[in-house]
């Protein structure tokens, strides 16, 4: 069995110490080679001219599109209302609007709406009236164009004219057909359809103006 002897130790010790130090060069040699290739990086300042305005996109100005019902409603008015001291009275069937489907755009096999509607919101006042009620009706033409032959008694309708909203209505009806809106002869003392009263001894000042229009259903 063999022994260490005190110089034995020493040189041991005085190895190890050598080892370490050569392994602290190669690091710092490593560290340093690291910091040598790390200065490759270069800075640059950048320099900024005048700004210009971005070119404007070239566009044309927008065009409206024509209305799928242009000119297809037409006003064959007026109503005449005369008067007996404060009652009214219409003297004959009376057409208001005519509006024409048969047009090919307007497909049978497609359902229209069609509404009567007060227009005084924005212009006359009705001034002088006690009681204005209206019955309207709805009919088809017998031929190309309305006549009041026409007005036969049916899809009638109420127009009560007692506020701004004031209207009449007509849903699903087919395409391909003229329609002809008008109120029928009337002594105008009927509380279910025409009823017409002054306010005073002489005639109403403000007359009622209507408007009629026409869409296609969903």
């Amino acid at each position: 069995m063999s022994k260490l002897t005190p110089n034995s130790k020493t040189s041991t010790t005085s190895r190890t110490r050598r080892r370490l130090a050569a392994w602290a060069a190669f690091g710092a040699v490593g560290l340093a080679t690291g910091a040598v290739w790390a200065t490759g990086f270069a800075s640059s300042t950048s320099v900024s001219n005048a700004m210009t305005d971005s070119a404007a996109l070239t566009k044309t100005a927008p065009v409206d599109d024509p209305s799928h019902f242009l000119g297809v409603t037409t006003d064959v008015g007026p109503l005449t209302i005369d008067w007996d001291g404060r009652w009214g009275a219409v003297a004959a069937d009376t057409l208001l609007f005519q509006v024409d489907l048969t047009d090919a755009k307007f497909d049978p096999t497609f359902d229209y709406n069609i509404a009567t509607l007060l227009a005084n919101r924005a212009g006359t006042a009705l001034t002088g009236w006690s009681s204005l009620q209206l019955e309207v009706q709805l009919n088809e033409a017998a031929g190309a164009s309305c006549a009041a032959s026409d007005l036969d008694g049916s899809n009638l309708e109420i127009l009560r004219l007692d506020d701004q909203d004031a209207g009449v209505y007509w849903n699903a009806l087919p395409g391909g057909e003229v329609y002809c809106i008008g109120v029928a002869q009337s002594d105008g003392d009927d509380v279910a359809g025409t009823f017409l009263r002054a306010a005073g001894e002489t005639a109403p000042t403000g007359q009622p103006m209507f408007i009629t229009t026409v869409d296609r259903t969903a």
